[in-house]
């Protein structure tokens, strides 16, 4: 497919098979076209393989400090979700980034809630904790377009 851009998700599906797709960087690339559906471009979204690897890694860790108090928890959290965003912050991955950002809260809450009786945190008290102290939200960090990749984190802002 990447050898003839054009026209190769229309000639795959005519021949009856799937576009071809590869996976590099913990990304799966594929053919897909702008939104005016007029030019050809490389779509990318997270590999389902590494997208389960870092929930899985994120809920060992979890697991493990849940007995911490919940201040030395938050920050290192917020901290690994800003390193996500940061690496797999690609444009036109913006859902992934809300969906991992939204299992990494659902994980927090579980693990948090099962600290022993006194310690409980359901999902309103978690959700009062989120508004009092707001995890980091997901955000496009690389905006990849015609060839040209531009670091929105590296831009001077007015």
């Amino acid at each position: 497919m990447y050898g003839r851009p054009r026209g190769a998700a229309q000639h795959a599906t005519q021949q009856g098979e799937r576009p071809e797709t590869f996976e590099c960087l913990g990304f799966t690339h594929y053919g897909s076209t702008t939104r005016d559906g007029k030019r050809f471009r490389v779509g990318r979204k997270t590999s389902a393989k590494k997208f389960r690897a870092k929930l899985a890694a994120m809920n060992a860790w979890l697991k493990r400090v849940r007995t911490k108090p919940t201040r030395w928890i938050w920050p290192r959290v917020a901290v690994s979700l800003r390193g996500h965003f940061a690496y797999d912050g690609v444009s036109g991955h913006s859902q992934a980034l809300r969906r991992f950002a939204l299992e990494v809260k659902q994980r927090l809450c579980k693990w948090l809630n099962r600290r022993g009786k006194r310690g409980t945190l359901d999902w309103d008290r978690s959700q009062r904790l989120l508004k009092r102290s707001p995890l980091p939200r997901p955000r496009i960090t690389v905006m990849m377009s015609g060839g040209v990749h531009v670091n929105l984190k590296s831009r001077v802002r007015a």
